[in-house]
């Protein structure tokens, strides 16, 4: 290279500004990551978490290792208030208890459309006791031979239902996936920290 073309040559970066450049650049990298360990991994996790969760529940509305469902098992009890109601409602006597089973079945209608565990539970627990009512009411009455034989079927139909329900393994699932797996680290760290809650017992 000719003196002249030396002279109009830009002098080449310090070696000072390029490891500088290197090594900052270094750093910005191990802070994304360490970032990424932070929060990425956490929230992998509690997504992981999350769907384990779900699958458990779901378990409510399909049955656990080949059994009934809970779901369906209470819309078999729905169905036997149903039928307690129609003959209630042929007694004056038996107006009220009849209205209240009423009114507490279609809270359970309700939560059957809402896929809610917990409104399941409530809305059952508020039936099984307005059934008990209108069946000890029923039964202080003198009742038509027919009216008689149907209130026995629907009791025997209502309380095989929920007797099903209760021994269906949904409640035995929830507490084994707590235990071995929702109360463990590390899920036990990430969900509380992310708000991933276990899966809901149907009480």
């Amino acid at each position: 290279m000719s003196a002249a073309a030396r002279a109009q040559a830009p002098d080449p970066a310090p070696r000072e500004g390029i490891m500088g450049g290197l090594f900052q650049s270094r750093r910005f990298a191990a802070a994304v990551l360490a970032l990424a360990l932070v929060f990425g991994v956490p929230l992998g996790s509690a997504r992981s978490l999350r769907l384990a969760v779900d699958k458990v529940e779901e378990q409510f509305f399909t049955g656990v290792e080949g059994r009934g469902a809970v779901a369906d098992y209470l819309e078999d009890a729905g169905d036997a208030a149903l039928g307690l109601i129609s003959v209630g409602a042929k007694y004056d006597a038996a107006v009220e208890e009849t209205g209240q089973l009423r009114v507490d079945r279609s809270f359970l209608m309700d939560a059957m459309e809402g896929r809610d565990i917990s409104f399941y539970a409530g809305a059952n627990a508020l039936m099984r006791d307005s059934f008990a009512a209108l069946r000890d009411k029923l039964l202080s009455l003198e009742l038509s031979e027919q009216d008689a034989a149907d209130v026995e079927y629907y009791v025997n139909q209502f309380e095989g239902a929920q007797g099903a329900a209760n021994h269906a393994g949904y409640n035995e699932a929830v507490e084994e996936f707590t235990e071995k797996t929702f109360d463990r680290f590390p899920a036990s760290l990430f969900g509380g920290l992310l708000g991933v809650n276990p899966p809901k017992k149907f009480q």
